[in-house]
């Protein structure tokens, strides 16, 4: 008789640290912003292991309570040889901070709108949205390795959060 095992994955920054302005987002273009697994902002990418299928995100943020973001999720595959491996689009959205409070006096995204479900595979879910607790955003993860979470609307003016980050667990 075999056991099965679930995977506990403690929840894991996206990105180095707290964006704490608009993030120059990926033109398809421009050198550096290309969907190009080359330009792929590295220190910046949360990478799985071959064990992930699905991750769920959740957004922490500094901020009163009804400051807002928004965010694009990219999945990077790994580049093959002659460098194909674009960024992927996940997802993108918009998220409005709560007001339950995580640690070093930040607060948790309590709503997050889907705009863009841009995932082929399986609709990416924003779970318990709009209604002061967690939100989380879910969704399949499987051929990834890289996760990059790009901030806008980010830096405290006209309602917006003075910082943002992303937080991935996976199972």
């Amino acid at each position: 008789m075999g056991m099965q095992h679930t995977i506990q994955a403690s929840y894991e920054k996206v990105r180095s640290g707290f964006v704490t302005s608009d993030d120059t987002v990926l033109d398809g273009i421009t050198s550096g912003l290309t969907y190009k697994s080359s330009d792929r902002p590295a220190s910046e990418c949360w990478e799985s292991g071959p064990a992930v299928g699905a991750n769920t995100v959740l957004f922490i943020g500094n901020g009163a309570e009804n400051t807002t973001f928004s965010w694009k999720m990219y999945g990077y595959r790994t580049a093959a040889e002659d460098g194909v491996g674009p960024a992927e689009i996940i997802a993108e959205g918009t998220g409005i901070m709560g007001t339950a409070l995580a640690e070093v006096g930040t607060r948790y995204a309590d709503t997050v709108v889907i705009t863009n479900p841009g995932s082929w595979l399986d609709v990416p879910v924003a779970i318990d949205s709009g209604n002061d607790r967690i939100c989380k955003v879910c969704y399949d993860f499987c051929g990834f390795k890289y996760l990059y979470t790009e901030f806008t609307n980010i830096g405290g003016g006209g309602g917006e959060v003075t910082s943002i980050q992303a937080y991935v667990a996976y199972f």
